[in-house]
């Protein structure tokens, strides 16, 4: 329940979208971290390995590259992203859940977190990465791009001046007494 909606509004279907699809994005961007810190090179073996085979036939053929040696090269830049996503997660789980509390501050940390989230959901989809980690990337891209319009719809501002109005309201009664 909302602070805005105990005071007789009620509550917004696109901010209530809107932060759904805000926890969305943000839960698969803290599993896609969690996924790389917690099974680390067993997670990325499968996909370098495929990549030798394909893309990189040439390479792995000469013996000048194997596929522990990029494994472990790729680790290193894996589990930096996988900070990132965690901290991009973190936000975006807290922002998202203070939009569905209607506060308009969390709409525009949303909105910058999320242009963020998309940018390195971008930027994984396009390297070699285990099939499950681009499915989350796929979730979070989707996600936040949808939340970047829905929380802005006019439906979403009523409710954020509706809250507005009522924590003025509250404020002006209780200085009145």
């Amino acid at each position: 329940m909302s602070s805005y909606s105990s005071a007789g509004a009620r509550r917004s279907r696109t901010l209530t979208v809107g932060g759904g699809l805000g926890l969305l994005g943000a839960l698969s961007g803290l599993l896609w971290g969690a996924m790389v810190l917690v099974q680390g090179e067993g997670l990325l073996r499968p996909a370098v390995q495929e990549y030798l085979q394909t893309e990189a036939r040439d390479l792995a053929s000469s013996g000048l590259l194997t596929a522990d040696d990029l494994t472990k090269i790729a680790m290193a830049s894996f589990t930096a992203r996988a900070a990132i996503w965690l901290v991009i997660g973190l936000v975006t789980l807290v922002s998202a859940a203070m939009v569905l509390a209607a506060h308009n501050w969390a709409r525009v940390v949303l909105t910058v977190f999320a242009v963020f989230g998309i940018g390195l959901g971008l930027r994984d989809l396009i390297d070699v990465n285990p099939a499950l980690l681009n499915a989350f990337d796929t979730i979070a891209v989707l996600s936040l791009l949808a939340v970047l319009v829905v929380q802005w719809l006019p439906g979403a501002n009523r409710a954020v001046r509706a809250r507005k109005n009522a924590v003025l309201s509250r404020k002006a009664a209780a200085f009145a007494v």
